[in-house]
């Protein structure tokens, strides 16, 4: 094998690598968010004011005002992120049930590296 051959492979692996890892590092921080908007008292340095209000049950109205989050009854199902290394569209789907509570939906965020840390500022959920 050529040097030129082998300069190639190793500068497509070592991007394939680079893109996983980013990859990982997307899905960890989504799950945060998703988390974190959950909450009634989310850490806004996750998400701006729309995010938080297209995710969060009672800013949808889904729910009374007594809604408490429970994360053992949150799941989050796999994370698909397509990104450009700094930004990313998300693809994952999101259940949560409770004895008085319940809903499965697939749900789109839009993300970007902010503070070295992804940011959603934007969400679309389709019911």
């Amino acid at each position: 094998m050529s040097n030129k051959r082998k300069l190639v492979l190793s500068s497509v692996l070592l991007f394939v690598i680079v893109y996983l890892s980013f990859g990982a590092w997307i899905a960890h921080d989504t799950r945060i968010i998703l988390k974190e908007a959950m909450s009634q008292d989310a850490n806004r340095k996750y998400m701006n004011s729309s995010a938080f209000e297209s995710i969060n049950p009672i800013e949808r109205g889904m729910t009374a005002d007594s809604f408490k989050y429970n994360q053992s009854s949150h799941h989050i199902g796999i994370v698909l992120p397509l990104h450009y290394f700094a930004g990313s569209k998300v693809y994952v789907t999101q259940k949560y049930e409770n004895d008085n509570f319940a809903f499965k939906e697939p749900v789109q965020l839009t993300l970007k590296l902010k503070s070295g840390k992804w940011y959603a500022t934007k969400v679309s959920i389709q019911p």
